[in-house]
C-alpha cells in the first residue's frame, strides 16, 4: 500500500472514532445506554482499519448510561490530531508527488 492510501485508511479510522465519542455524549442521558469505542488493527499492506465497534462493560448509573465525558473529551482529542496528522501526512505526500511530476514534465 502507499503512503496516500495508508493515510485515507488514518483518516477513516480517525473518523470512525470521532463518531462514535459524539454519539456516545448524545447519549449521555439515554437510561441504558452503554459507551462504544472502536477496536482498530494495523493492516498488513500498511495503514489502519476499524475492526469492530466495542460496548463498555462499565457498570450503568441509576437511570442512566455509563459515558465518562472525560473519557468521551479526551477521545475527541485524540481523534482530531489523528484525524489532522494524518492529513498533513496526505498534503506532503500530494506536494511531493507534485513536485516529483513537475521534475518529470
Amino acid at each position: 500500500m502507499d503512503g496516500i492510501s495508508a493515510s485515507l485508511t488514518g483518516l477513516q479510522a480517525a473518523g470512525q472514532s470521532i463518531a462514535l465519542a459524539a454519539n456516545n455524549i448524545a447519549n449521555l442521558n439515554s437510561s441504558g445506554y452503554r459507551a462504544q469505542s472502536l477496536a482498530q488493527a494495523t493492516l498488513p499492506q500498511g495503514g489502519v482499519a476499524g475492526t469492530s465497534v466495542q460496548r463498555s462493560q462499565a457498570p450503568l448509573a441509576p437511570g442512566g448510561s455509563n459515558v465518562d465525558l472525560g473519557t468521551e473529551a479526551v477521545s475527541l482529542d485524540t481523534g482530531s490530531i489523528a484525524f489532522l496528522a494524518n492529513l498533513k501526512a496526505l498534503e506532503v505526500q500530494d506536494k511531493t508527488l507534485g513536485t516529483a511530476l513537475d521534475l518529470k514534465a
